[in-house]
């Protein structure tokens, strides 16, 4: 695989986040961040993170052995985020957040756009979601603003942070597989790389809509 590959791939990443970073949700987070708009936040956090495992899973089901590689990567990467979301509920519950109450909180409109999104790639080849695990092992560089916030706002320790710090260390090995994967699967398949591409630039948009929906009902005090 070339790596202008790579490169198309991290100028249609930074051009998503550079939208997120404009946006008045992320403008907010540099002002200064207050508790119930984090609740709200990281609450969206578990609901899809709850369901990263699976749909990672569903994208392996329709590949056999004769796609070998990428069939262990999905179900091993299931593996792996299988139990993500406890993490969010164990960061909630240091701030005094019951874990009953994020489980039985509904997702927003733009959440649940976001989680049957994901769940709709099984329509496609399993390396399209690629696109998604590309930034999301990555974005941690692009949070930058938002921890910052967290550890001067709420004075949040580490061990608060456990989802987002942990992950912070944990997803730079796991892009390097994202790399090694796509290297080896997409080759040099326009189509596929295009696939990759397209769910890169489409998640990263559904996800800054839930930034913005976030900050729309949780009006700054």
């Amino acid at each position: 695989m070339s790596e202008r590959f790579f490169e198309r791939l991290g100028n249609v990443e930074r051009t998503a986040w550079q939208a997120i970073h404009e946006s008045p949700s992320w403008q907010r987070l540099k002002r200064g961040i207050d508790r119930d708009f984090y609740i709200s936040l990281m609450t969206q956090v578990y609901h899809y993170t709850r369901f990263n495992a699976q749909n990672q899973a569903l994208v392996a089901v329709g590949l056999t052995s004769e796609r070998l590689p990428l069939l262990k990567y999905c179900l091993h990467h299931a593996y792996t985020e299988a139990g993500h979301d406890l993490m969010v509920l164990k960061d909630l519950e240091s701030i005094g957040v019951s874990a009953a109450s994020v489980r039985s909180s509904r997702p927003l409109p733009e959440t649940e756009a976001f989680i049957g999104y994901l769940f709709r790639l099984k329509e496609q080849d399993a390396t399209a979601r690629l696109g998604y695990s590309y930034w999301a092992e990555g974005c941690y560089p692009y949070l930058e603003d938002f921890l910052v916030a967290l550890r001067r706002d709420l004075k949040l320790a580490p061990s608060q942070l456990s989802f987002l710090v942990a992950h912070s260390v944990i997803d730079k090995a796991h892009l390097e597989e994202v790399k090694d994967i796509l290297r080896e699967t997409c080759g040099e398949a326009p189509e596929l790389q295009e696939g990759v591409v397209h769910v890169l630039e489409t998640s990263l948009h559904l996800m800054k809509n839930i930034y913005d929906a976030v900050h729309a009902r949780n009006p700054q005090k």
